[in-house]
């Protein structure tokens, strides 16, 4: 039981900020991090007994953040843009929405966010993590609206061609 309680302080801080930077959510990340050392205290001697126990509490909290994504995804409506008349849009708000139908990120997310600049993570944290509206993000980044909507869709195509890379790698 030492060997655990050392573990966990030893990796606690590290594995809530890993997991509060996909989620975005104090609330979250404090719930998961309490489910993915609990997997690891079900686990017992097993747990103790792994090659890497500071992997496998990663690798248990990415799992466990990812599906925590995936139904977070799947329960959430889609809000209309504040800036955008139902139906109508410019060009960069049609090829965001039609990159966000495209992609499911969040069975790649590990993979695809690492391949990102710091910048083009940033982004995606405050638009896709945060939901911060557009106009919020361009105002706190200082750049206009139309710039910012430019390089969301810039960063939908970055993360498309990474998981159409991932997708022919695997077959």
């Amino acid at each position: 039981m030492r060997e655990f309680e050392e573990l966990c302080r030893e990796n606690y801080a590290r594995i809530y900020r890993y997991i509060f930077a996909m989620t975005g959510s104090k609330e979250s990340a404090e719930d998961l991090i309490q489910d993915v050392f609990t997997a690891a205290i079900e686990k017992g001697e097993a747990f103790l007994q792994h090659e890497n126990p500071p992997a496998y509490l990663y690798k248990t909290a990415r799992n466990m953040t990812f599906t925590y994504l995936k139904q977070r995804r799947r329960m959430a409506a889609e809000p209309l843009d504040e800036n955008t008349p139902d139906g109508d849009g410019d060009l960069s708000d049609q090829l965001l929405r039609t990159y966000d139908k495209q992609i499911d990120e969040t069975a790649y997310a590990g993979q695809v966010l690492h391949g990102l600049d710091s910048g083009q993570r940033e982004l995606y944290e405050k638009r896709y993590v945060e939901r911060l509206p557009i106009r919020d993000i361009s105002q706190e980044l200082g750049t206009s609206e139309p710039a910012m909507r430019m390089r969301l869709v810039r960063l939908r195509r970055d993360i498309h061609d990474a998981v159409k890379e991932l997708k022919l790698d695997e077959k």
